[in-house]
């Protein structure tokens, strides 16, 4: 076994897993990273890791930019964010010990209780709300990891925690709580999480950078500092309520107080700090709705539904159609002020129901920057609700042909409907094509929706007998699709 580490500084020392232009795949450090950010084609991690790792990233290039100002400052900063950025680091190398006197994202003054071990902070193994199914070598002693290991899962940990039964212990002369948490603030409400994607990472970076100007739209308002520039004495005053409130503050929360021993594979755990949620706290990198009708209305973040395929959630993506904190991510606005004819855009996240991790969720479109259009979003929003009747037609049909035969229908309706949803998953750039083609019209998408249906309907229900052959006939009445004006 390979002997661990005492020591890890995450400017020096490599952690992130990237790929270059030529393909080499390797651990880099953050000084690396911005040192090399322009041959550098992505990261290498799950979606929680990937989110977490770009909100360093882009915390620590508005930091050291203290900006930009508005969108002319945004446009013209880009060959600013790598020196800048590797000059703001090596002034804070102390600020990024993972052991020592001030350990990155932990809390020094925690009164240590050993609570959890390290493979707690690892969504992927087994411990505490994480399921044994594909972890075979859990050890109540726990495992011991490198510090590379360790720095990537805590960074991720801090940003995507679930809430539950959590250890408490005294910080400072405060208790941390009554021994219950909350979700961390990327994991409320089990968000789709978008991120701009450049043709290298120092462009990706720039991509994803709000402008001052943007963040006073947020609730609060407030620029703020990082964190490790600000580090809290406890978890109340007024130093915990500017951290909580604002920009900088939030992109890398301290969400749980954590302190870790360098030789152990024990770790502290207890409650951190508490983050507003909506409306009071906008994550901008998630897309806000609103749910309910009239004066009812509330916004809330359109979230990952693990059986749903995100290009049927585009048009509330991308809408940048802003009414309060609703609308898309914030980074998103810079599109409209950049040339060129497509945009790499990710979505994903991880999914909890309340304390229990279900999965992560990942997709990448390449998006014709015509469909941010607010009258080709509009055609692309009336193409799913045709595929949402899609949806309805099959069912009806096939309740319809079970009715005759006197069958149970819920198993043909699963089946049936998890295959139209495929086929469609498989053909939505359809689409998406037509949508942003004024001259296309949307019966080009009517047409092999109802190709769809008709297939899906013919695969699901048997017509051989005659029996059968007539309640295929009464069922196949129901597939139909209206017209539309577009």
């Amino acid at each position: 076994m390979t002997r661990r580490k005492n020591t890890m500084n995450l400017i020096g020392d490599p952690w992130i897993p990237v790929i270059f232009e030529e393909g080499v795949t390797r651990l880099v450090s953050l000084q690396e990273l911005y040192e090399k950010a322009e041959v550098i084609r992505d990261l290498i991690l799950n979606p929680p890791q990937r989110i977490s790792v770009m909100r360093l990233l882009i915390c620590i290039s508005q930091a050291a930019l203290d900006g930009p100002t508005d969108e002319d400052d945004w446009l013209s900063c880009r060959e600013l964010i790598i020196p800048e950025s590797l000059k703001y680091l090596e002034a804070r190398r102390g600020k990024f010990e993972l052991f020592g006197e001030q350990p990155f994202l932990q809390v020094k003054d925690l009164d240590p209780i050993d609570n959890a071990t390290l493979d707690k902070l690892d969504f992927g193994l087994a411990s505490g709300n994480n399921p044994t199914l594909f972890d075979h070598g859990a050890d109540k002693e726990g495992r011991p990891h490198q510090p590379a290991w360790i720095a990537l899962m805590l960074l991720t940990y801090q940003c995507f925690s679930p809430g539950g039964r959590i250890g408490v212990t005294t910080w400072g002369r405060t208790k941390t709580g009554n021994g219950s948490s909350e979700h961390a603030p990327c994991l409320e409400s089990s968000p789709m999480h978008s991120i701009l994607r450049g043709e290298h990472l120092a462009h990706t970076i720039h991509l994803n950078l709000l402008t001052r100007e943007q963040v006073k739209t947020l609730p609060g308002g407030q620029w703020g500092v990082p964190i490790w520039d600000a580090f809290p004495s406890s978890q109340q005053g007024e130093d915990v309520n500017a951290l909580t409130h604002s920009y900088l503050g939030r992109l890398v929360p301290l969400s749980r107080a954590i302190l870790l021993h360098p030789a152990s594979t024990y770790c502290t755990l207890a409650n951190g700090l508490s983050y507003p949620k909506l409306p009071a706290g906008r994550e901008p990198m998630v897309t806000v709705v609103l749910k309910g009708k009239g004066n009812n209305q509330k916004p809330a973040y359109l979230n990952i539904n693990l059986s749903r395929h995100a290009w049927r959630e585009l048009g509330s993506l991308l809408n940048l159609n802003r009414m309060g904190v609703a609308g898309g991510a914030l980074a998103l606005d810079h599109l409209v002020a950049l040339g060129g004819q497509t945009v790499d855009f990710w979505v994903g996240g991880l999914v909890a129901d309340r304390g229990k991790l279900l999965d992560v969720a990942e997709w990448n479109f390449s998006l014709p920057l015509k469909l941010l259009d607010s009258t080709q979003i509009e055609k692309y929003r009336k193409g799913v609700e045709k595929a949402n009747q899609g949806e309805s037609c099959v069912r009806d049909a096939i309740g319809k042909y079970c009715n005759y035969l006197k069958a149970e229908a819920g198993g043909f309706k699963a089946k049936a409907v998890s295959a139209y949803w495929t086929t469609l998953d498989a053909g939505h750039k359809k689409l998406i094509d037509i949508a942003c083609n004024p001259c296309a019209p949307m019966e080009q998408w009517r047409e092999f929706l109802i190709k769809t249906i008709h297939d899906t309907y013919g695969q699901a229900c048997p017509h051989e007998t005659s029996r059968q052959i007539q309640a295929f006939a009464v069922g196949r009445r129901a597939l139909r699709i209206g017209r539309t004006d577009a």
